[in-house]
């Protein structure tokens, strides 16, 4: 059985995120991994504001700022979450609408981006809240799997 969910504004991610998770067997985990990964379909995917734009904007104080002015300036929210029950798993399917980019960089550790103030959601939810996480090209869709709760 799958259902489709549509996250209408950016506000709505955390809970989404623990709705969503709550028939994981580490829900909490999970509603963390999904909230990274929604954050990023919601900052790059739809208001295309990449690594170093938003690197730039939040060592300024200015990223909440241009965040809400893209927010504005941009049509409705495109993004969606397709939610799977398998018989020990759950899927996650999120779907944005831009134009993707390369991930790999983004699934393995690197030193200089440990201390940076963003670019380690990705990686906390591969290795810390999934049992599996891959992205389709172009990248603008990412598949998460959890354990389901027994």
């Amino acid at each position: 059985m799958s259902e489709v969910f549509h996250l209408r504004h950016p506000d709505e991610v955390l809970v989404l995120a623990g709705q969503l998770a709550a028939g994981c067997a580490r829900p909490r985990e999970v509603a963390i991994g999904l909230a990274e990964l929604l954050v990023n379909a919601v900052e790059h995917g739809h208001l295309a504001l990449g690594f170093e734009t938003k690197r730039r904007l939040l060592a300024s104080g200015q990223f909440e700022a241009e965040f809400a002015r893209r927010l504005d300036c941009s049509p409705p929210l495109q993004v969606s979450v397709t939610r799977s029950c398998l018989p020990d798993l759950v899927r996650f399917v999120i779907e944005d609408p831009g134009p993707g980019f390369d991930w790999t960089p983004w699934l393995r550790p690197d030193r200089r981006r440990k201390s940076a103030p963003n670019g380690r959601g990705i990686l906390l939810a591969r290795e810390q809240c999934f049992e599996s996480l891959n992205y389709r090209a172009p990248g603008n869709v990412v598949e998460a799997l959890a354990a389901r709760r027994r």
